[in-house]
């Protein structure tokens, strides 16, 4: 045994497992809802592109068909992701673009398989925020 516990130094859990003739655990696929509302204030839509990475996932575009993030409204966005856990954060990259590139955003809602958070901003976003320096939402 203890030649065998030396050859598998420095594989991955995957390999090994896979070696051994083990199945390896993945992460169930999740169904989340995202809610964008925007601020109800003169001129509060954007016609920006908006991304969001929940929890340090990958990026997510969100744009439905139809005008997006309009005065006073909330967009919802649905998605089917690996299980991200409880969402604690939200990072938004924004491009301060289009024929109304600023944005009041009251706040986003994400509903997973862990419940729902509320990550409140209440403000304007007049300047870009990009993907390498997101706009940074805690759940509230």
């Amino acid at each position: 045994m203890r030649n065998s516990a030396r050859a598998i130094v420095g594989i991955s859990a995957a390999a090994l497992a896979a070696t051994m003739g083990m199945a390896t655990a993945q992460a169930a696929p999740a169904q989340y809802n995202i809610e964008v509302r925007t601020c109800n204030v003169e001129d509060a839509g954007t016609d920006a592109r908006v991304e969001v990475r929940l929890n340090g996932s990958g990026w997510i575009n969100l744009d439905n068909p139809g005008d997006d993030r309009e005065r006073g409204r909330t967009d919802t966005y649905n998605f089917t992701l690996t299980d991200l856990g409880p969402i604690t954060s939200v990072a938004i990259a924004f491009d301060n673009k289009g024929d109304s590139p600023h944005w009041c955003l009251e706040e986003v809602i994400v509903r997973g398989p862990d419940g729902v958070t509320i990550h409140p901003l209440h403000n304007w976003l007049r300047r870009a925020y990009t993907k390498v320096s997101p706009l940074n939402l805690p759940a509230a």
